[in-house]
């Protein structure tokens, strides 16, 4: 009797702390991102083989007219960050508000990066200030760290492994040691659920298919539009709930 009510009392302290996901079937906001994801990357590679000129025009990585929509996802990004940091600063550790912060910084930084090689269709005098700074930055970040061929491929290579840690083997370690998951939600990594690690899988054999991904503005806008939704929808989403 007393160890099956020690066990009761170890299930009842796990349940407790249960801030995975409770379904695994895609969420409308989900539904509705990957339905775009899907209509945007299937347009690409359709306009690709049948008029490279319109493709270049909407789609090219530096300057087509989707660019707006990375900027958007980007910026939704940024916001989502602010808004968690508002929200539950007062309740989460400060890793965790770090974690947030470096996000936003981050989405910052890439928005800057898009918006100065976005075409200025708005007559927007900051256009020509985005173009400027990024110049400036671009020209500092060479002159401070000077890379050469060989250290590129390694920088390369530890994206992508990085990447795969991230997508592949970390969700795993979340759901199978109890003590990591602890770790990682208190610290405030949003894990990726299944159904982004299936997007993420699709995505990157798409890149390998086709170069109308690969070398286009649609991967940059997927990749934006991802981890969007890990932002929002992650395995431990109730570590992003109050």
């Amino acid at each position: 009797m007393l160890v099956i009510t020690i066990i009761h009392k170890i299930i009842a302290v796990l349940n407790t702390y249960n801030t995975a996901r409770k379904k695994n079937s895609l969420t409308k906001f989900e539904t509705l991102i990957f339905g775009l994801m899907i209509v945007f990357t299937i347009g690409a590679i359709i306009l690709f083989f049948i008029d490279k000129r319109y493709f270049e025009m909407i789609y090219n990585r530096h300057g087509g007219f989707i660019g707006y929509f990375t900027v958007l996802l980007l910026l939704v990004i940024f916001l989502v960050s602010a808004v968690y940091i508002v929200r539950l600063s007062r309740y989460r550790s400060i890793q965790f508000c770090v974690v947030l912060i470096l996000t936003g910084i981050a989405s910052l930084f890439f928005i800057a990066e898009k918006m100065s090689s976005l075409p200025d269709l708005f007559h927007l005098s900051t256009h020509s200030l985005f173009k400027a700074n990024t110049a400036i930055l671009g020209a500092n970040a060479n002159g401070i760290i000077k890379i050469n061929e060989t250290g590129k491929i390694v920088l390369y290579w530890i994206l992508i492994a990085a990447s795969a840690f991230y997508f592949l083997i970390l969700p795993f370690i979340y759901r199978s040691n109890f003590r990591a998951k602890r770790f990682i939600d208190r610290i405030g990594i949003p894990i990726p659920h299944r159904n982004h690690v299936i997007a993420i899988i699709i995505l990157t054999i798409l890149i390998m298919l086709f170069s109308a991904v690969n070398e286009s503005e649609v991967l940059w806008l997927n990749l934006s539009a991802i981890f969007l939704l890990i932002l929002l929808c992650p395995e431990n989403i109730g570590v992003f709930r109050r």
